[in-house]
């Protein structure tokens, strides 16, 4: 959890004390989409696709590994269409990775010839 979803959360605690109970957890762990009140998974899917596009491909992915439906949404070809790496090592293996995971990128930015010799 972010440092600014945090914050919300505990604003929002103030305000509506949260109670947790068994309806929040989910196998013996705190269902955190509806800990601060909100149930984040309830949003429509051009909202969190509207979402996914203004982060950036990390937070993306992070983003995406926390619940299914983000996973599903977090890796529609519509995302992945540029990727910046240059403050990121650049290799074969990520370039293989790439080509198999992003059949739609059009472009990509990476830092230096040595990375241009992976592709």
């Amino acid at each position: 959890m972010s440092e600014r979803v945090r914050q919300k959360c505990s604003h929002s605690e103030e305000k509506y004390q949260t109670n947790i109970s068994l309806e929040t957890l989910d196998s013996g762990c705190l269902n955190s989409a509806t800990v601060c009140g909100v149930d984040w998974t309830t949003l429509p899917d051009d909202t969190v696709i509207q979402l996914f596009s203004y982060l950036n491909y990390r937070d993306r992915a992070s983003l995406a590994s926390t619940c299914r439906t983000f996973r599903l949404l977090g890796s529609l070809p519509c995302l992945w269409g540029s990727l910046d790496l240059r403050s990121y090592k650049f290799d074969t293996v990520a370039a293989v990775s790439l080509s198999l995971r992003c059949k739609n990128l059009q472009r990509l930015k990476f830092p230096a010839a040595g990375s241009a010799d992976a592709i």
